[in-house]
């Protein structure tokens, strides 16, 4: 059921029109992974486009990862493992090929406690 729901409120939030979102949940029983998906308008083209995972820990636990978004297509998604995340607020940003910021969302992770069992 639980999947049930994740499904609809992604059809949900899919690009029905031209603004950029991202979505962030932990997901898993036994992978326990942060995943993020990005929304966006389908155009007829390919764009490259970037995840920036900003720690609240400054330096340590950055990451950048970079995606070719297909033509046509209005979505897609990176993801990290919960284990081993400082604890925190973390900063997620999309952006594009020239370093301008689509889209952001804040995540909080506090403790494990939060996991899906």
């Amino acid at each position: 059921m639980k999947y049930f729901i994740t499904i609809i409120t992604l059809l949900l939030l899919s690009p029905l029109h031209a603004e950029n979102s991202v979505f962030c949940e932990v997901l898993g029983v036994e992978s326990k992974r942060i995943q993020c998906t990005f929304f966006t308008q389908r155009v007829s083209f390919d764009r490259n486009i970037s995840f920036h995972w900003k720690s609240p820990d400054k330096e340590y636990d950055f990451r950048e990862h970079s995606f070719v978004l297909p033509a046509h297509h209005g979505s897609v998604y990176d993801y990290r493992y919960y284990h081993g995340r400082s604890l925190g607020e973390w900063k997620v940003l999309v952006k594009d090929e020239h370093n301008q910021t689509m889209a952001q969302t804040v995540i909080k992770l506090n403790t494990s406690e939060n996991l899906p069992k």
